[in-house]
């Protein structure tokens, strides 16, 4: 009777503690205990409860063990769910920890916080309150979802931030490399970068940086077109005493032109502004290219109605196109030739190519004086190396006389649509083209 009252009791032991265990984890399954020790816990319970068959001797020996392994089976469950629950909450108090920085770093950006910055007592106070794995995993995705939006914030601000830091870094170095000329007016460039520097710190949204952008970006161009105007004008002086030199040489008459290109080069020393300087740089250019021509027309001594075939002829000087036919007239228009500091070179060429219709792409940076969106053309014909084209011209409504000082082109030959149109049919590849003064 002692060993079968033992016996039952042992068996109702067991039962008693695989039932308390089962449901142990279950309870630590829905708590949130992390999957791989559920499913080693499950698999070992699974050994536990179905041994391998003994002889009804050993049974005795084997239930006690059974007992014992439901006891360390308990244990480890427990140990398992304190340490899921334990890096449930550290992973919690980590974001939290996270979110506390970003609170305090968009405090003090004055980035807004409108919506979220509440949250940061709240999810301290939920977290006393929190018993289960799940319920700190379940705070932190809700917490986490608020992080990215702040993250997302500060990140923009730091990104605008810093954009405008370059800029402004940018401006005062061109202000410095302008600096390099004591003659040059950069009073107003100084004032505007440290007005727009003071702005910098009341800045708290990426919105609020995008104008001090803008104004740094203007005032950056401003510099930079001071200094290319400047470079340029000094360009158009080289070139135009190289001009001269050739023509003293060619033994030309040059006591006027000397004397101009000296008188600019004596107002260029004291030039102070953009403006200045491609005036300078405008009268540089006429004085060097009344010189050229001369020179190519005692070197050439050509007469353009002289001999049979097609003939084109350019007057920089009148601003018109000419067309012969075995040296008689068939086609006359004003044309608008290239702008002073980028004028049509004189010469003779040829037309060595013809497209209609014609896409033109800047090949200057977008910025520089010189840029021009993507424009259509419905005819152009390519008459010397480098991009030199006669085309017509949309966006151009004035032709003729002066038409080149202001508004001229890149180096191309703008006729107006009427007469290119004709132009464009009459003439053939090979069709020599002479541009003269």
């Amino acid at each position: 009777m002692s060993a079968a009252a033992s016996e039952t009791l042992l068996q109702s032991g067991i039962q008693q503690s695989a039932t308390n265990f089962d449901q142990a984890l279950t309870r630590a399954i829905t708590g949130g205990l992390d999957p791989v020790s559920a499913d080693q816990l499950m698999w070992r319970y699974d050994q536990v409860m179905h041994p391998a068959p003994t002889s009804w001797w050993q049974t005795p020996l084997r239930d006690h063990q059974r007992l014992d392994h439901l006891a360390t089976l308990q244990a480890d469950l427990d140990g398992a769910y304190a340490r899921s629950r334990s890096e449930q909450r550290d992973g919690f108090l980590r974001t939290l920890h996270l979110w506390n920085q970003l609170v305090v770093e968009a405090h003090q950006g004055g980035v807004t916080t409108d919506g979220l910055d509440e949250t940061q007592g709240r999810f301290a106070h939920y977290a006393t309150l929190a018993i289960t794995p799940n319920d700190f995993s379940t705070l932190s995705h809700v917490l986490g979802d608020h992080l990215l939006i702040l993250q997302d914030r500060l990140s923009e601000f730091r990104a605008a931030r810093t954009a405008t830091s370059v800029s402004l870094a940018s401006a005062r170095s061109l202000l410095a490399t302008a600096e390099q000329y004591p003659e040059l007016d950069l009073a107003a460039f100084a004032r505007q970068i440290t007005a727009a520097a003071a702005q910098v710190p009341d800045v708290h949204s990426s919105a609020g940086f995008a104008p001090v952008e803008d104004q740094l970006t203007q005032i950056a161009l401003g510099l930079q077109g001071l200094l290319d105007a400047r470079a340029g004008a000094y360009a158009q002086l080289n070139d135009a005493r190289a001009t001269l030199a050739t023509a003293r040489a060619d033994g030309l008459p040059v006591a006027d032109p000397a004397g101009a290109i000296a008188s600019l080069a004596w107002q260029l020393e004291s030039a102070a502004n953009t403006l200045t300087f491609q005036s300078l740089a405008s009268q540089l250019s006429q004085q060097n290219q009344a010189l050229a021509a001369a020179i190519w027309t005692k070197e050439n001594q050509l007469s353009w109605n002289a001999g049979p075939g097609k003939l084109i002829v350019v007057s920089l000087s009148k601003q018109v196109l000419t067309a012969f036919q075995d040296g008689t007239p068939v086609l006359t228009s004003y044309v608008t030739t290239g702008r002073p500091w980028l004028p049509t070179p004189p010469g003779v060429t040829s037309v060595t190519a013809k497209y209609s219709p014609f896409l033109f792409v800047s090949p200057w940076a977008y910025g520089s004086d010189a840029w021009y969106p993507p424009s259509w053309t419905t005819y152009a014909m390519l008459f010397r190396g480098g991009g030199y084209f006669i085309h017509d011209a949309p966006w151009r409504t004035w032709y003729g006389p002066g038409s080149n000082t202001g508004a001229g082109t890149h180096g191309c030959v703008n006729v107006p649509y009427g007469p290119m149109s004709i132009l464009y049919g009459w003439t053939t590849i090979g069709t020599t083209v002479v541009v003269t003064w």
